[in-house]
C-alpha cells in the first residue's frame, strides 16, 4: 500500500478541502470494486478511502501531517481497515447508489433461464406470428405471492445483514486484511426473515406447474436462432425476478424450396421441346404463383432470378430473391418417329455449329433477370 495519502490522492499536500474532494471523487469511481473486478483495484480503492478519511478531516489532517501515519493509527486505521461499509458510506455521499446497491444493497437475483425448441414449416419462418410452448417452469406462489410466508405480517427484516441481503467478513492474510462480501446464510439474501413458511410452497414463493407460454417469432427467423421471451423462465425465489426463457428454432427441410440465408432456390423441370423453342411455366412462390417466360434456347442449367420473391430479410426491410434452375429432362422411352427427328436434328446441328463461347460470355448469360 501507497505511504504518502497525497500522493494516493494525487494532490500537493497544500491543496484545499474542495482540492481533496474533488480528486477523491475522480478516483473512487475509476477504483470502485463493482466496476472492476481486479484484485489489485479493489486494494486501490481502499487506499483512497483511507486517505479521504483522514485528508478530509482538519483535526486529523493536522496530525498525520506532523506525525505522518503514526498520528492517526490509533484513531483511525484499525477502524478503517475493519469496517468496509465505512468506505461505503463515502462513497455513497458522492455518488448515490450507482454502485452500493449492487455490492451492499438487497441483491434481487433472478431465476434460472429456461431453454426449449419449436419445429416450424418454411412457410411459418416466413409469415412469423405467434407461437405458442407448453413446458413446466416455477412459477411464483400465489397463496403467498412469492414471499414464502403463511402470514404476511411474520415477515421481518433479517437480524443479521439488516435487511441487505449480504454481510461483511473481515480476514487475515498475508498481505493484511481484506473485506469480503458474501450473501447472507441467514436469509437467502433476500434480506427477509420469515416466521411461518407457506404451506404451499415451503416458503420458496415459488411452485412448479406446466404452461403454455406464448410467444412472437420474427417473420424471417433462421434455422437454429434463439428467441427470447423476457420473464418466461424459473420464478426466482421469494420474489426475485423470473429469468428468461430461450426457443431454439428449429426449420424443417421444404419439399419445394431450398433456403440459402434470405434467397430461396427452385428446380424447374422441362421439356426439351420447351427450352428450345421457348414456353411460359407457372413458378410457386411464397405467397402465391408467378408466370415466368422461359425464353427459347433455354441451357439446362440456366438461373432466372424472381427478385423479391425470397424471405423476408430480418430486422431489414425487404426481400431476398427466388432463382429458379432451369431442369432439361431428356425423354427416355422414345418411338420411331421422335427418334428419326432427333436423328435430323443432330445432323442439321453438326453442319450449322458455332464456334464455343468465352467462359465468362457463357456465365453472364447463365443468369437471367425475369423481373
Amino acid at each position: 500500500m501507497a505511504e504518502d495519502y497525497y500522493e494516493i490522492l494525487g494532490v500537493d499536500r497544500n491543496a484545499s478541502q474542495e482540492e481533496i474532494k474533488k480528486a477523491y471523487r475522480k478516483k473512487a469511481k475509476k477504483y470502485h470494486p463493482d466496476s472492476n473486478s481486479d484484485e489489485a483495484d479493489e486494494e486501490k480503492f481502499k487506499e483512497i478511502n483511507e486517505a479521504y478519511k483522514v485528508l478530509s478531516d482538519e483535526e486529523k489532517r493536522k496530525k498525520y501531517d506532523q506525525f505522518g501515519k503514526a498520528g492517526v493509527d490509533d484513531s483511525y486505521k484499525r477502524r478503517a481497515r475493519s469496517d468496509f461499509s465505512d468506505f461505503e458510506d463515502i462513497f455513497s455521499s458522492f455518488f448515490g447508489d450507482i454502485f452500493n446497491q449492487g455490492r451492499t444493497g438487497r441483491r434481487r437475483e433472478r431465476g434460472q433461464d429456461l431453454r426449449a425448441k419449436i419445429d416450424i414449416t418454411l412457410k411459418e419462418a416466413y409469415e412469423g406470428g405467434e407461437k405458442s410452448i407448453e413446458l413446466e417452469r416455477y412459477t411464483r406462489c400465489s397463496q403467498c405471492d412469492g414471499t414464502g410466508a403463511e402470514d404476511q405480517s411474520s415477515v421481518k427484516k433479517c437480524t443479521k445483514c439488516n435487511g441487505k441481503g449480504k454481510v461483511q467478513q473481515v480476514k487475515r492474510g498475508a498481505f493484511g486484511q481484506q473485506v469480503v462480501i458474501t450473501e447472507c446464510d441467514m436469509c437467502g439474501g433476500t434480506g427477509e426473515e420469515i416466521g411461518e413458511k407457506c404451506s404451499n410452497c415451503s416458503g420458496e414463493g415459488r411452485v412448479k406447474k406446466t404452461e403454455k407460454i406464448k410467444f412472437e417469432i420474427p417473420a424471417g427467423v433462421k434455422n437454429g436462432q434463439k428467441v427470447r421471451v423476457q420473464g418466461k423462465g424459473h420464478a426466482g425465489k421469494r420474489g426475485k425476478k423470473p429469468g428468461d426463457l430461450y426457443v431454439i428454432v428449429e426449420i424443417e427441410e421444404d419439399d419445394v424450396f431450398e433456403r440459402r440465408n434470405e434467397n430461396l432456390f427452385y428446380n424447374l423441370k422441362m421439356s426439351f421441346p420447351d427450352a428450345a423453342l421457348g414456353s411460359k411455366a407457372e413458378i410457386p412462390t411464397m405467397d402465391g404463383e408467378v408466370e415466368l417466360d422461359i425464353p427459347k434456347g433455354t441451357q439446362n442449367g440456366d438461373i432466372f432470378r424472381l427478385q423479391g420473391k425470397g424471405m423476408p430479410k430480418l430486422r431489414r426491410r425487404g426481400y431476398g430473391d427466388l432463382y429458379v434452375k432451369a431442369v432439361v429432362e431428356t425423354p427416355e422411352n422414345l418411338n420411331e418417329e421422335e427418334k428419326e427427328l432427333l436423328q435430323k436434328l443432330r445432323e442439321h446441328e453438326s453442319q450449322h455449329k458455332e464456334p464455343d463461347k468465352g467462359f465468362f460470355e457463357t456465365v453472364k448469360e447463365n443468369i437471367k433477370d425475369a423481373f
